[in-house]
């Protein structure tokens, strides 16, 4: 919700000063946590786990930054669909070297 909401009304601090660092790192989060829910439901589905993890949480990440274009006081950018988008990615790497290492 925090990502919808007019940016006059948010709360400053200086955690989350660096912008792009807050956005790849939660969709890290939400992209481990959600691929970890996939796999441990069909964990014989690895690849499309991944595949549909990595779909799901950037067309989410693109989908909160076109939202944001029509909501007054807040904008599209798109270096933060591209943070969203790396986000994404490095939390289902983190995912993916994180099941090999159990494995072996």
């Amino acid at each position: 919700m925090l990502t919808l909401t007019p940016s006059s009304s948010l709360p400053s601090s200086k955690l989350f000063s660096y912008d792009k660092l807050g956005h790849v790192v939660i969709f890290l989060v939400l992209s481990y946590l959600f691929v970890s829910g996939l796999n441990k439901n069909k964990p014989d589905k690895l690849r499309f786990n991944i595949l549909l993890g990595i779909v799901i949480t950037m067309v989410y990440g693109a989908s909160i930054e076109l939202s944001q274009s029509i909501i007054p006081e807040r904008g599209m950018e798109f270096y933060d669909l591209v943070a969203n988008c790396s986000g994404s990615i490095l939390g289902i790497s983190l995912f993916y070297v994180s099941i090999k290492k159990k494995w072996q």
